[in-house]
Formats: structure tokens, C-alpha cells, sequence
């Protein structure tokens, strides 16, 4: 009776977590930006490692990039909405006795996007369909508060390259 006990449980269990649903998209919006995750969890890697749940973290990781995009665009006359397709985050989630986020060379951050940069009117300034990534990540450590910054080296090439992307419009 005990087995019988034992296996209805685990057959329980065991179809209760097949039928767990993934949201197809992630959205947060901050100020004057709009970040959306499209199918984050076929993202390369956006694993939450010991950092909970892994839709909270994926909202989190949304979350933190919109904020970071709104600081950047605040002190000017324009919008951005930025659709990520893929994120591979800075370092690599390694499971030991605990999960861990291992900060290497080997590791770098890319993303995959497309955006919209809009003026005040909603009139589309600039547009396009990009893959960036930071090979010498490192080359350049975070200090201080940013340094215990779950993704700062993400939010950091990110902003690089709609400084660089501002400046040349």
C-alpha cells in the first residue's frame, strides 16, 4: 500500500510538471524604454542559476535593461522599444553544489535585437535589426556597486552601443 502511495505521488508530480507553461514573452517598460523577450526561454543563455525562479529572473533581467535603457535615453527628446530574440549573458551558469555564475574570457555577453528609437510625436527616427557583442568584456571590470550587478556587463554593452548608435545619427 505504501508503494502504491509512493508511486501515485511521484506519477502526480511527474505530470504536474510537464504541463508547466512558458510565457512567450517577457515586457518591461521603464520611463522611455521598452524592453520585450521574445521566447526567453529558448534564449541561449538567460539561466537564473541560485537567483529563484526563472520567470521572475527573466522578468528581472527585463526589468534591469529597460531601466538602464531609460537612464540612457532621459536627457533626450526620445522613445525606444527593443525586442530581444536571444541573450547570451556574461559568464556561464555552472551547477556544483550550488548554481554559479562563473565570470570568463570564454564567456562573453551577446545579444540579438531589434529596435526603434522614436521621437516625442511617435515618428520613427531610427530602426534596425542588430547582434552585438563585447569579446574584451573584461578588459574593462566593473567597480564598486555596479561590480555586484547581476547583469552589468550586459547593461554596459548595451548602452555602448546606443551611445555609439546616437552619436552616428
Amino acid at each position: 500500500m505504501k508503494e502504491l502511495l509512493t508511486l501515485t505521488l511521484v506519477m502526480v508530480l511527474a505530470s504536474c510538471s510537464s504541463n508547466i507553461v512558458k510565457p512567450e514573452t517577457v515586457s518591461a517598460t521603464d520611463g522611455q524604454a521598452t524592453v520585450t523577450l521574445i521566447k526567453p526561454h529558448n534564449f541561449t543563455d538567460i539561466d537564473t542559476g541560485n537567483f529563484g525562479v526563472q520567470s521572475n529572473f527573466e522578468q528581472r533581467v527585463a526589468k534591469e535593461l529597460a531601466e538602464a535603457l531609460a537612464d540612457h535615453f532621459k536627457e533626450t527628446d526620445l522613445t525606444i522599444d527593443i525586442t530581444f530574440t536571444d541573450i547570451d549573458l556574461a559568464g556561464e551558469t555552472r551547477y556544483n553544489m550550488r548554481e554559479i555564475r562563473v565570470i570568463k574570457d570564454l564567456y562573453i555577453p551577446r545579444m540579438s535585437f531589434e529596435y526603434k528609437i522614436k521621437d516625442t510625436s511617435g515618428v520613427i527616427k531610427l530602426a534596425d535589426t542588430v547582434e552585438i557583442k563585447d569579446m574584451s568584456y573584461l578588459g574593462n571590470r566593473l567597480f564598486g556597486i555596479k561590480a555586484n550587478d547581476l547583469i552589468g556587463y550586459d547593461k554596459r554593452m548595451l548602452i555602448k552601443y546606443f551611445e555609439k548608435v546616437l552619436k552616428s545619427s
